[in-house]
């Protein structure tokens, strides 16, 4: 298994191996590609990268280590979700709007309005469904239709989430300190969990009933109990802790600090530290492959 690091300010991607917990490889991007988030197609080992920068969308070779191709799109390109290795869903900030790309022409297919500011958004691909944090709505689109099917009104500012494919329920962070828990059919409040500052990314460990967040502004990772629903442990950082990944196995848990520029990994048996992997210049998105 390898770990995929998207490491902003210096404009590169860390590959990290998941057995010696070194930084194996890096792949050095174009000068104006700030990659905060990413997508990967195993298949064809390739990385998807929207920069917020220009507005363009950046194809990469993870066996080449370059850029093979891309798309302008414009804008404050934010977040892309790979949908059946088929379609690629870009959210543009600045035009509060969702871009649809076909990956094998590479052309557009569609552009989706939103709400203002999409950030944050994850594909539900069982039940074909893409969910989009917009200022204070929680937005549903069917990809298969492509049309929004449903707005959920928060009391929050909805900006990443997670969604639990086991327990059924959608783990959204907000701006304002919470988490609130939806219903993954309904969409209905089960419940909002408080006592956070900034929370950010999530993971779900399911053979323990665990969900791990990272509170940036606490500086800890937070682990929930996921069927009582409520704190049950705090993890301090030194440093800032931001994107989270946990392996295929569930037994090892890795922290992006992009105080430090290192990635945190923690055992998930009993939480302890392992080691700091050093990675490139601010670490954001983890993914495990």
């Amino acid at each position: 298994m390898k770990v995929y690091v998207s490491n902003f300010l210096s404009k590169s991607i860390s590959i990290i191996d998941k057995k010696l917990l070194i930084e194996e490889d890096r792949i050095d991007l174009y000068e104006n590609v700030y990659p905060h988030h990413f997508c990967i197609d195993k298949k064809e080992e390739i990385i998807y990268i929207p920069s917020s920068l220009n507005g363009v969308l950046y194809i990469v070779s993870i066996k080449d280590k370059v850029v093979i191709d891309s798309v302008s799109i414009g804008g404050n390109l934010s977040q892309v979700a790979l949908y059946n290795d088929e379609e690629l869903y870009i959210a543009n900030e600045d035009s509060n709007s969702i871009y649809i790309i076909d990956i094998q022409k590479m052309n557009p297919i569609g552009v989706i309005c939103v709400d203002d500011m999409p950030h944050g958004m994850v594909l539900d691909k069982n039940q074909h469904k893409l969910y989009v944090p917009c200022s204070d709505y929680f937005t549903v689109i069917d990809v298969i239709s492509k049309n929004i099917v449903e707005k959920v009104k928060l009391n929050f500012m909805p900006w990443h989430l997670k969604v639990d494919e086991i327990k059924n329920v959608i783990y959204v962070a907000t701006k304002d300190g919470h988490i609130v828990l939806l219903d993954r059919f309904t969409f209905k409040t089960i419940k909002t969990l408080n006592n956070f500052k900034l929370p950010i990314e999530i993971a779900f460990n399911n053979l323990k009933n665990e969900v791990y967040v990272t509170d940036f502004c606490n500086k800890s990772i937070d682990i929930l109990d996921s069927k009582k629903y409520k704190i049950i442990k705090k993890i301090e950082i030194l440093g800032r802790p931001l994107g989270i990944s946990i392996s295929n196995d569930k037994k090892l848990l890795f922290v992006s600090d992009i105080e430090n520029n290192v990635i945190k990994v923690f055992n998930t048996e009993n939480y302890n530290f392992i080691k700091d992997i050093k990675v490139d210049k601010e670490p954001t998105t983890i993914i495990c492959r």
